[in-house]
């Protein structure tokens, strides 16, 4: 892809992408990545560093909704200065999927979780954190973004074979062809399998309620593609 780095493309950029970016575009602004959202700012990625930025007043002032708004992971157009120490947020770029939930109360609004993801690990453990209504929530999210969903069982080591085996079924009772891994983050079975997965220059997302273990995981597929390991 012409006048985009091996960096922007490591961290996800396509070409359905760069067919929305104008040349002119390309030539005034940077293009990068937002890898955090704060109460006023952002944290912004163009592959090599990691910049804390914010949005021009334009941006702010436009924006009708919180969708309006940057999430984690989506693309945008940016200025850097002070030797990449700080930038200026323009616009967002084209999404291809934004996972999003209704907030609570009478007024409909969305809370945005993060944009332009290729596929939504939901976690659930097998321990007493298994149900299947949460689970149903989860894939109604995850389906109307236009993401690919795989359930991750964790917590594999505490049950036994065939129990496991029942609550695979009671999952594929309702998606027939979801794919349904599971895991255990103590012993390290399974792991294998959720890393032939994840492929290059796709995005990635864990979903899951606290304690069913997706910190670890992410601790533990990242020590597995560490050099050292």
């Amino acid at each position: 892809m012409n006048n985009i780095s091996k960096n922007l493309i490591e961290i996800g950029f396509g070409e359905w992408l760069l067919e929305a970016v104008p040349p002119e575009s390309l030539e005034q602004f940077d293009i990068a990545r937002v890898t955090a959202v704060h109460k006023d700012s952002y944290t912004i990625s163009n592959g090599e560093v990691d910049v804390l930025a914010e949005l021009v007043g334009k941006l702010q002032f436009s924006a009708s909704s919180p969708v309006d708004y940057p999430a984690v992971g989506d693309w945008v157009l940016a200025n850097l200065y002070d030797d990449n120490s700080f930038g200026i947020i323009h616009e967002v770029l084209p999404r291809k999927s934004l996972l999003k939930r209704k907030t609570a109360g009478k007024k409909v609004d969305f809370q945005l979780i993060a944009a332009n993801i290729d596929v939504a690990f939901i976690v659930q453990s097998l321990n007493e954190n298994f149900n299947l209504r949460r689970l149903e929530r989860y894939l109604v999210m995850v389906n109307e973004s236009s993401i690919e969903p795989i359930v991750l069982l964790s917590k594999s080591d505490l049950l036994a074979a065939e129990d496991i085996a029942d609550r695979v079924d009671e999952i594929q009772e309702i998606m027939p062809h979801l794919r349904v891994v599971t895991l255990s983050n103590e012993n390290e079975s399974g792991l294998d399998s959720v890393k032939e997965i994840m492929q290059p220059n796709q995005t990635y997302c864990l979903l899951g309620s606290s304690g069913v273990g997706k910190t670890t995981l992410l601790n533990i597929i990242g020590a597995l593609d560490s050099p050292s390991s």
